[in-house]
Parts: C-alpha cells; sequence; structure tokens
C-alpha cells in the first residue's frame, strides 16, 4: 500500500493512479459502489477517491451527485439516516449505497490507498460535515491502518483540525505562488493537487525540488467534448515527460498509460 507520508516511497510508486468517483465505473459497477471500488483494486489502481457525505444519524457514507441523479430520490442525502440510505439502490442497478467504514474495508482488504473528498452535510448552512462525523471518519481510517495511505483534497481548517493526523492536505495555493516566487518552504512530503492546465515545467521542477509530490487530476469534465481523448492524452504524455507522481483520473483514460506504470 502507498504509504503518501514518504516522499521516496511515493516517488518509488511514480506513476501512480488514483481511481476518480469511487473506482472504475461501469454499467454494472456505479460510481462509489463496491464492484467499482473492487475493480479499482483489480485494475491496478494504488488509490481510489471515495466521495463522503453525512447521514441525518452523523454517519459518513458515499455519495458524489446526490440522490436524485443517482437513485432517483427527491432527497437530500442528510434527510435519511445511514440505514436507510444503505437500502436505497443506484438507478439501473442492485447496487445499495455504502457507508465509509463499508468502503474502507475493502480498500483496507485490497491494498488501497484511499483520497477523500467532498466530507459534507448537504443539510448544514455551510455545507460543512459536523465535528462528530468527521472524528468517525478519523476513527474509521485510524483503526484500519490507512492514515498512511489516505489525502484529503477537499481542504479547510475545520477538516485540519479532526484528519490532519489520519490525512494529508494539499499545498494551499498561496504557497505554490511563494515557491514559484522562491521561497523555501518547509512542505516536504507534501503534495499539490489540481489541474493539469494549473502546471507548467517550472511549477513541477520547483515543487519537486522542495520535496513535495504531486497529484493531476484528469477528469473528462475537463475538456471540451470534442476533443476530450485528444487534450488528455496530450496532457498524459507532457506530466509522464515531467515526472509527475500521481494521476487522478477517469478510468476512460487508463490505456493512455504506459502498460508497465507502478498502480499498487
Amino acid at each position: 500500500m502507498l504509504n503518501v507520508r514518504d516522499i521516496e516511497t511515493v516517488r518509488a510508486y511514480r506513476p501512480f493512479l488514483v481511481a476518480h468517483r469511487g473506482g472504475v465505473i461501469a454499467p454494472d459497477a456505479p460510481e462509489n459502489s463496491r464492484p467499482a471500488i473492487e475493480r479499482a483494486a483489480v485494475h491496478g489502481y494504488a488509490m481510489v477517491e471515495l466521495d463522503v457525505m453525512e447521514s441525518r444519524d452523523g454517519i459518513p457514507v458515499l455519495l458524489h451527485d446526490g440522490l436524485y441523479i443517482n437513485c432517483g430520490v427527491r432527497a437530500r442525502i442528510a434527510d435519511f439516516t445511514a440505514a436507510d440510505l444503505t437500502a436505497i439502490r443506484y438507478r439501473a442497478s442492485e447496487e445499495p449505497i455504502l457507508t465509509l467504514e463499508q468502503a474502507l474495508d475493502i480498500c483496507a482488504e485490497r491494498g488501497l490507498g484511499v483520497m477523500l473528498d467532498k466530507l459534507g452535510n448537504d443539510a448544514a448552512p455551510n455545507g460543512e460535515m459536523s465535528e462528530a462525523c468527521l472524528k468517525r471518519v478519523a476513527d474509521l481510517l485510524c483503526k484500519r491502518n490507512l492514515s498512511s495511505a489516505t489525502v484529503s483534497i477537499i481542504d479547510s481548517s475545520w477538516r485540519r483540525r479532526h484528519l490532519a493526523d489520519v490525512a494529508l492536505f494539499p499545498i494551499p495555493k498561496g504557497d505554490v505562488a511563494l515557491a514559484l516566487a522562491g521561497e523555501s518552504l518547509p512542505v516536504k512530503d507534501e503534495f499539490w493537487f489540481g489541474w493539469a492546465a494549473e502546471l507548467d515545467d517550472r511549477t513541477i521542477a520547483r515543487l519537486q525540488a522542495l520535496g513535495t509530490f504531486l497529484i493531476v487530476s484528469i477528469n473528462t469534465f475537463h475538456y471540451p467534448k470534442h476533443a476530450v481523448d485528444q487534450l488528455a492524452r496530450a496532457d498524459i504524455e507532457r506530466l509522464l515527460d515531467a515526472g509527475v507522481e500521481g494521476f487522478q483520473i477517469d478510468s476512460v483514460f487508463e490505456s493512455f498509460f504506459p502498460p508497465d506504470a507502478k498502480r499498487s
């Protein structure tokens, strides 16, 4: 399992892949579902991105675009208990919504690292997950020995306060600007996360020289529909040549990576 807190280990995995939207999605594997996560492990991904939301009873569950798009239910996630939610099936599927606990069991068993996204509550005025729920997330990661294999791409002082011991957070954009201006920052063993369009060779070289690793997001919605494959392939080839360590990708881009890429 990838240890994201050790820069040498991370670079030994280069390039490693992170499965976007909860795994390798297919007609029989909805996003954030059990088969999608399991398929990510089979395909050799190093990590899987999990979209975590809070249920009415404060339990972390997996869902990205809400109940209506995924399940045809016109309600908020926070209107239901975890037991209610895990009884709901994805549309055109028999797969149920998973709790984070169920998902982390799969990750621990299959040797998958974790990328946390969302960490929210769709009934809270500020959209933030409650303190109690964040503590549950931290406890679940700790008990499954995933603390050294977890990053969070959703950043805030609130989330850092409760998850810094179990998840690595990205370098703030302001610090990236300071690094490019020549500042020597204490960012060794930390990571940068963002779109390919934000990275040029100078930014990559400067951050890596400071002991930082990079995870670049390559998702279909980053590109115009008429040229998704063309532009994504060009970005991937450019960033592989530049030595970027990690790629968070939609699984449709798997074939754009060399077959000998270290993924797990």
